[in-house]
């Protein structure tokens, strides 16, 4: 990142994302590292009881630095061969679009849409309109700007709301998004409601896989580390999605961890600053994105920002939102690394066709068309 303050800092922002991770609320220019590493299961059901407040603190803070150092799309990808991160991003995201089956002409979706990149990658792909929802106000004004400098207008409409919505779609889905609310069983219940019989609902998301031990300290510790890094209040176990995907009424067609998927590199180099993996990949561009968030570029910078704040050249709290990124960064590359944690697991799921619809060779019907995600 070129400044590790985001150009709508104030330090209001930090103080009050800092202030749900924080046993002393006195002390809000510092992590308390003890609490982010070593919540209670009180401390952490306090915070999913605000989960929305505890999100949009969290992405009115960094959004503009994820922009600046990461590109338009909030996600991470599976790394193919010979391709660069924001290159297997794209193709990545076309891919996404098929496995959730959305067509030319539908009325999609998006649950948590950020600033709009992969809806204008997939209506371009695909010709479909796609509605995104979001809490945060920034991602809706930046978004919008962002659609229109691609002349999508029309195509991707980005609105302000929770993932309480009213209308009937064709097609639902979701990036890394759905993992900010602490019972997914409830939301699953809503976007179900809200689609029409037999569309498709799929969704990409970060997860604790089922290597995670609750009773390991150090997987809990690593478990914590990603939900403060990245806003999340209670990070979702696979098999708790499956259960909840199930009870929700959805028919389960497929799911996958999309990280198995990345042979080009691991997925991880990236958050892990590793710039070893970004010398092997056409191009710049991956040099640079990595390089920022590498452990030499880190010190450096670091160390540059403390004498500029001795001398009252920057703001004290610059280097407590290093340490925020820190977390945000490492702490998936770590979970990725342990094979503990996932930020792209998917399932794609289907609202069954009403019963007065349905024949009795339904079941053989779903099985026939199942998704089929695994390469052989």
């Amino acid at each position: 990142m070129s400044s590790h303050l985001p150009p709508n800092y104030t330090p209001a922002l930090l103080h009050r994302y800092l202030s749900h991770f924080s046993r002393d609320p006195s002390k809000l220019n510092v992590i308390d590292h003890d609490a982010v590493g070593y919540a209670t299961v009180e401390e952490r059901a306090a915070r999913a009881k605000k989960y929305n407040e505890v999100a949009s603190d969290y992405y009115d803070l960094v959004s503009p630095l994820y922009e600046q150092g990461w590109g338009q799309r909030f996600h991470y990808t599976p790394i193919f061969p010979g391709k660069s991160i924001a290159d297997s991003m794209t193709a990545y995201e076309h891919e996404f679009a098929r496995i959730a089956r959305l067509k030319p002409g539908m009325k999609v979706l998006d649950l948590g849409c950020g600033i709009g990149g992969p809806a204008r990658t997939i209506t371009k792909a695909i010709g479909c309109k796609i509605i995104g929802i979001t809490n945060s106000t920034w991602h809706v004004e930046r978004g919008t700007q962002l659609t229109k400098q691609a002349g999508l207008e029309g195509k991707v409409t980005l609105v302000q709301g929770n993932f309480v919505v009213y209308e009937s779609f064709d097609a639902a889905y979701s990036v890394e998004s759905l993992c900010y609310a602490p019972d997914p069983a409830e939301v699953y219940r809503e976007i179900k409601r809200i689609l029409k019989p037999g569309a498709p609902f799929t969704f990409h998301d970060f997860a604790m896989t089922k290597k995670f031990d609750e009773n390991n300290t150090e997987h809990a510790k690593i478990r914590n580390w990603v939900e403060f890094g990245n806003g999340v209040v209670k990070m979702p176990w696979v098999p708790d999605m499956r259960r909840c995907v199930l009870s929700a009424g959805f028919e389960l067609l497929a799911e996958e961890d999309m990280a198995d998927r990345s042979n080009g590199a691991p997925w991880y180099y990236g958050p892990a600053g590793d710039v070893s993996w970004a010398w092997r990949v056409p191009g710049w561009d991956d040099f640079f994105r990595v390089v920022k968030m590498s452990p030499l570029f880190l010190f450096i910078a670091e160390s540059i920002y403390r004498v500029l704040i001795l001398f009252g050249f920057a703001p004290p709290e610059t280097l407590t939102l290093m340490d925020t990124m820190w977390y945000c960064c490492r702490s998936v590359a770590i979970g990725g690394k342990m094979g503990i944690f996932t930020p792209m697991y998917v399932f794609t799921c289907r609202k069954p066709i009403t019963a007065n619809k349905r024949s009795g060779s339904a079941e053989q019907k779903q099985e026939q068309e199942k998704v089929e995600l695994k390469r052989a």
